[in-house]
């Protein structure tokens, strides 16, 4: 029996439009991401390669036409899409299994976490806390610099201040945030996400690393949540936040924190001038391959 085919569809595209990309793929039908990788001690590429990979039944003619058309709808934002032009080559299973792998090697980050794929063997003896996600159709392996700085501010705020009693996850994805909420001891945790194909992702990875019953994961919309909550970890665009700017307001305690993520560099500016004093104050913004990760704190009153 032979291996099983797939259809590969990759693009170069400018490096910050990369997480756009990504999602337009998974949109389409991507069972899998792949995006290229730099070294974390030098600056990111301008460009790098994004990878979607689908049934080969699938129409390649109709996937690249959908996926063009989608990334001129964001050439104003992102000029260089205007010349980008994808590709599709049949791979079999085993040349994207080999090829996949290399992308998501264990990732220890900050001083208590290390994310795992499930294929890696868990160390037998580890001071940190493991968070196994298998990468697949919802976002969230911790590799990306959105996630990664996240991860780095949610520990440091429980190192800092404790658990909160109860943590939001907005827009969760594979649920990796949530899981390490759970797992740095936050004994109650909402993720929340209007992809029901995240949600379920989200469920296994929650089993998986068996924090299932700490994390309660839900379509719900922000006024339809249990408010109040002591931190919120909202990894989405900026437009979003902004956006969420009142909601997030309401549902979170005074003196609470909010992670703000998945904003650009050049973005960071417009998200601070929404979430600004009388009613936040910025405590940190970290900063890593071009994304800019900010930690707010509530009003006291």
């Amino acid at each position: 029996m032979g291996a099983e085919r797939w259809l590969r569809v990759a693009v170069s595209v400018p490096t910050e439009a990369v997480e756009v990309v990504s999602y337009f793929l998974v949109e389409l039908g991507s069972v899998g991401i792949a995006e290229g990788e730099w070294q974390p001690d030098t600056p990111p590429p301008a460009w790098t390669l994004v990878q979607g990979f689908f049934s080969a039944n699938q129409d390649s003619s109709v996937l690249l036409a959908s996926l063009t058309k989608r990334l001129r709808s964001i050439a104003t934002e992102y000029p260089g899409l205007v010349t980008c032009v994808p590709a599709c080559a049949t791979i079999s299973s085993a040349t994207w299994q080999d090829h996949w792998k290399t992308h998501f090697p264990p990732l220890p980050v900050g001083q208590r976490l290390l994310i795992l794929p499930p294929w890696e063997v868990r160390p037998a003896r580890s001071e940190r806390a493991v968070i196994e996600i298998n990468p697949s159709m919802a976002f969230g392996t911790g590799h990306h610099a959105t996630t990664h700085t996240c991860l780095e501010a949610l520990e440091a705020l429980c190192n800092a201040y404790g658990p909160p009693a109860r943590a939001l996850d907005l827009g969760t994805g594979s649920g990796v945030l949530a899981i390490a909420l759970a797992k740095l001891g936050v004994p109650s945790v909402w993720a929340t996400d209007i992809d029901p194909v995240a949600l379920e992702e989200a469920r296994k990875n929650a089993r998986v690393n068996g924090v299932e019953t700490a994390i309660h994961i839900s379509p719900a919309s922000l006024n339809e949540l249990p408010a109040p909550f002591q931190l919120v970890i909202a990894n989405l665009f900026a437009s979003t936040l902004i956006a969420s700017y009142p909601a997030l307001t309401q549902i979170l305690t005074c003196s609470g924190h909010a992670i703000l993520s998945g904003i650009q560099s050049d973005q960071a500016t417009s998200v601070l001038e929404a979430f600004s004093a009388p009613d936040w104050t910025l405590v940190e913004h970290r900063s890593k391959d071009d994304w800019a990760t900010l930690v707010l704190r509530r009003a006291s009153d």
